[in-house]
């Protein structure tokens, strides 16, 4: 197993040295307005995320592009690790989309943005049959557990265990981390939020360093990215949101 892992942990280590410092995020936080932020985070390592936005993107396209960057993070972590671990890397891409799935599985219309974005578009029609066969066709063991669509979130996590592999070892650290996030998970992102993050990012960092080069590896470093881009994504819709209502104020 650790030889199995050595490129993946390589790789996880090589990405989180260039993780923002905390003097550096506290810097781009003071900064008022989207295009100061921009100008920011375009001097960091951020840069790559956000480089095609402008001052006068919208939320929207904001947390469109984020989605993306995430299943662009899935997609090199699944190439870094043993084949029969790649079914249950690439399964980690769909957390973006589970609160728009859930809102469809529930009932809810098919929103407009939902139409541009490259995942959900598939799924984006005001037939609840035709959303619900689309999506249990797309990703089966999704809505398996719980067929009303309110506990996607449920069903997706036992889908991905059955990912694990069979003969798979060295997976405590694994469901440590699997335990960890789904009670951090249900702490209110209000105030707290930078307290629950910060400790959650503890959390990983030390359980990245202390089991190397096995099955947590991986997901420690994409839980880590998540977490960048959940930091990110508040910055800047913060910003974009109040951008929209000056706009409108001025109109």
């Amino acid at each position: 197993m650790p030889v199995e892992f050595a490129y993946a942990q390589a790789r996880a280590q090589a990405r989180q040295g260039d993780r923002l410092s905390a003097d550096t995020w506290s810097l781009l936080e003071s900064s008022v307005g989207l295009a100061q932020y921009l100008h920011l985070a375009r001097g960091t390592t951020l840069a790559p995320r956000v480089e095609h936005f402008l001052a006068t993107t919208s939320p929207h396209a904001i947390e469109r592009s984020l989605r993306l960057e995430w299943h662009r993070e899935v997609g090199l972590a699944t190439g870094w690790v043993p084949l029969r671990w790649r079914d249950a890397v690439a399964w980690t891409a769909w957390l973006a989309e589970l609160p728009a799935l859930s809102h469809l599985l529930q009932g809810g219309a098919a929103l407009p943005w939902m139409n541009e974005d490259p995942e959900l578009s598939t799924f984006a029609s005001n037939d609840a049959d035709t959303v619900r066969a689309g999506i249990e066709e797309a990703l089966p063991g999704l809505i398996a557990h719980d067929r009303s669509g309110e506990h996607v979130r449920a069903g997706w996590l036992m889908h991905w265990r059955r990912l694990w592999p069979d003969e798979a070892a060295d997976t405590r650290a694994l469901a440590n981390l699997v335990s960890l996030v789904e009670r951090y998970a249900t702490v209110s992102q209000g105030d707290g939020a930078d307290d629950w993050r910060g400790a959650l990012e503890r959390h990983a960092l030390r359980t990245l360093r202390r089991h190397r080069e096995q099955p947590a590896t991986v997901f420690c470093h994409l839980l880590l990215c998540a977490l960048e881009l959940h930091r990110l994504r508040q910055g800047l819709l913060r910003r974009a949101v109040f951008n929209d209502l000056d706009m409108e104020a001025a109109a």
